[in-house]
């Protein structure tokens, strides 16, 4: 395997939150699905596969666009919520790996973020209604930023927040939205392919299928 970046000279790794930290992208699509369904709309794959990672707000107006829907943007967004919340509700897991990576590599870098599209009430109901509760050293949110995803914002915030510099950091992500974040704010990527398969994951620096497999990238014992 290719050697990857040296864990003793990161600065911080911060993470994604969908896909990569907990496994949601299947919640995402039953939520989007019923959605639809509400509207008398039969979502297709490729609306699925177009829109990962993306924020709250553009996800709404993308499907209001994609389904010509006469309907007032804030009700479909309280609606589309409603959904969401019910099924996040009902069962949310880490994703496989994750928590013995994530224990391995706390000791040996300064700090620890997650960097999110997901906007804050909803990370917080996900925290209190669920087995989800790892702690991190700073949590960015869509709340937190003026430009989500795809812009460098969120991930420029966390290093500003560590006063680091964003080439001593490195993202784990899963999307293309998310790798492209990352990208143009200067940071070493991962992308892992939790729910895109590795070509669409050709931004990033290394492409991983699993922690396992990240963690022997990054030569963890």
């Amino acid at each position: 395997m290719t050697k990857g970046p040296e864990i003793g000279r990161l600065q911080a790794i911060l993470f994604d939150f969908d896909g990569v930290v907990i496994q949601s992208e299947d919640v995402y699509d039953l939520a989007t699905a019923k959605l639809g369904a509400f509207y008398q709309q039969q979502i297709p794959k490729s609306f699925f596969d177009a829109n990962r990672g993306i924020a709250e707000d553009l996800f709404y107006e993308r499907f209001k666009e994609a389904f010509d829907l006469e309907v007032d943007e804030l009700e479909l967004q309280q609606n589309g919520q409603r959904i969401l919340w019910n099924e996040f509700s009902r069962s949310v897991n880490y994703t496989p790996g994750f928590e013995q990576f994530f224990t391995k590599i706390r000791k040996l870098v300064p700090y620890v973020a997650l960097v999110t599209a997901t906007p804050r009430p909803l990370l917080t109901e996900i925290f209190q209604n669920s087995n989800i509760n790892t702690k991190f050293d700073q949590i960015v949110t869509a709340s937190e930023v003026s430009r989500n995803k795809p812009a460098p914002d969120p991930y420029l915030q966390a290093c500003r927040i560590f006063a680091v510099d964003p080439g001593s950091t490195l993202v784990i992500e899963d999307s293309p939205t998310g790798l492209r974040s990352a990208t143009v704010a200067g940071c070493q990527t991962v992308g892992i392919t939790t729910s895109c398969d590795r070509d669409s994951l050709k931004e990033a620096n290394f492409v991983v299928d699993s922690f396992g497999e990240l963690e022997e990238l990054l030569t963890i014992v």
